[in-house]
């Protein structure tokens, strides 16, 4: 009978095959962050048209004005859409809230003009200012680790459209 010599790896081929791991990986993480923030920026663009395209409908269908607002100090807190009594941008108790997201402190979000903090849709569908003016701007979102940001600009019909821009993010 012939016995079988037992095969394995030796401690040295071992280390070498752990080290080329290590090394591969260590060129591999840069790019999965870069990878992960673009990731992230790019969920909450389409979070957030979702949610202004839901707010356009809502006003168009219950004939209405439709708002949707930031929670806290700007987008990157969290939205709300909520019906709009009060014509002054931001949720007052008693309005009813159609819907809510929570924002991502990690993801820089701002908007320009009154896109700061609301944009009100009439019941055209319209984007409007508190005071009934016509309002256009872009909300920019970005990540430090992504390199550029999306805007979604909002046009003065009420269309929104992705546009990427080479541009400083300050988060």
């Amino acid at each position: 009978m012939y016995k079988r010599k037992l095969q394995g790896l030796t401690l040295t081929e071992l280390m070498v095959v752990l080290a080329t791991l290590a090394i591969l990986i260590s060129y591999a993480t840069p790019a999965w962050h870069t990878f992960m923030a673009a990731q992230k920026r790019d969920v909450l663009a389409s979070q957030l048209t979702a949610h202004l395209a839901l707010a356009r409908s809502a006003a168009i269908s219950r004939g209405r004005s439709i708002a949707v607002s930031t929670v806290g100090e700007g987008w990157h807190s969290g939205w709300r859409i909520h019906l709009e009594v009060q014509r002054n941008g931001q949720w007052d108790s008693g309005e009813p809230i159609l819907a809510e997201h929570n924002g991502d402190l990690r993801v820089y979000m701002a908007g320009n003009g009154p896109l700061r903090l609301y944009v009100i849709f009439g019941s055209d569908g319209r984007p409007t200012q508190v005071n009934g003016s016509f309002l256009a701007g872009s909300i920019e979102i970005c990540t430090a680790s992504s390199g550029d940001a999306i805007a979604l600009v909002l046009s003065a019909a009420g269309r929104i459209r992705h546009e990427l821009r080479q541009t400083y993010c300050p988060r």
